[in-house]
């Protein structure tokens, strides 16, 4: 989820993984209207975010917005080959049950960058530098072809200039994507996959896709314990890209109470594929 766009042609040779070219191209989308700026600071590349209430789930950060910040915080940095385009492979995202802060923003270390993949780490923190949320990120390469169009150069200071809070989401981020709950106790939600829910490369943007499992899980545990459930850990195994869609969730509760970890598989309705193997678990905010 981030850095260069993919062209449409590399798609059926690029899986597993969802392709780091979720560069927000069209100022329009929603991935682009989180509310999230971006910037060169001390030489590194960082991500800050002033949370509004259409990020929040019961006044906490969407778990599916702090994993946008930790893809692209990570992925710009290490998509740095002219002649490779990189995937996002997995992530995992844990996070402190509180409320939002007044700000966050990431703080990334590249553990390993190699021939053909590379794992880093990105931490949230708030403005007193105080933890907020962590997670890591793998990413495969892939060999440019020689049929491909060029990679165009994307500098972190080139990204900064794509990031704005100018238009942000004015509802909250579930209604905006036309998210449906088809069966709350079975934890089962369905999303179009729609223009403006696609990265460059024409598939569902990454974060769009662990917004799908957050809401599954977050609606299986809220229904079933009659609890303000708000999803804190997210893993996520991308298998392969979103085609024409919708996309569906199948859940299920490993486990007999609230905390219990909740497996989400997505699937692409259109081809009846699975595209996205997911773990959460949910907790409560303390009020």
């Amino acid at each position: 989820m981030a850095a260069q766009s993919l062209p449409v042609a590399c798609q059926a040779d690029v899986q597993p993984g969802e392709p780091m070219t979720d560069v927000l191209g069209d100022t329009m989308s929603v991935p682009s209207r989180l509310g999230v700026t971006a910037g060169v600071e001390d030489g590194e590349f960082r991500l800050q975010l002033r949370p509004q209430a259409p990020v929040l789930r019961h006044g906490a950060v969407r778990a599916s917005v702090i994993a946008f910040m930790i893809d692209v915080a990570a992925g710009i940095v290490i998509d740095d080959e002219p002649d490779a385009w990189l995937l996002t492979s997995d992530m995992s995202v844990r996070m402190r049950p509180l409320a939002a802060p007044d700000w966050v923003g990431t703080r990334s270390a590249i553990l390993r960058r190699g021939r053909r993949s590379a794992t880093a780490v990105v931490d949230v923190v708030d403005e007193a530098g105080h933890p907020v949320a962590t997670g890591a990120i793998g990413f495969a390469r892939v060999p440019r072809r020689d049929t491909d169009p060029p990679k165009p150069p994307m500098p972190p200071e080139r990204i900064s200039s794509m990031f704005s809070a100018a238009n942000v989401l004015t509802r909250p981020l579930r209604e905006e994507v036309g998210l449906t709950v088809l069966d709350p106790t079975a934890g089962t939600v369905q999303m179009e996959v729609t223009a403006d829910l696609r990265n460059p490369a024409g598939t569902l943007q990454g974060a769009m896709v662990a917004l799908v499992a957050e809401v599954a899980a977050e609606e299986l545990a809220s229904t079933r314990f009659d609890l303000p459930a708000v999803v804190v850990d997210l893993d996520l195994r991308y298998l392969a890209q979103t085609g024409a869609g919708p996309v569906r969730t199948r859940s299920e509760l490993l486990g007999d109470g609230p905390q219990a970890p909740i497996r989400v598989e997505i699937f692409d309705v259109s081809s009846d594929r699975l595209t996205t193997l997911v773990y959460a678990r949910t907790a409560v905010i303390p009020t």
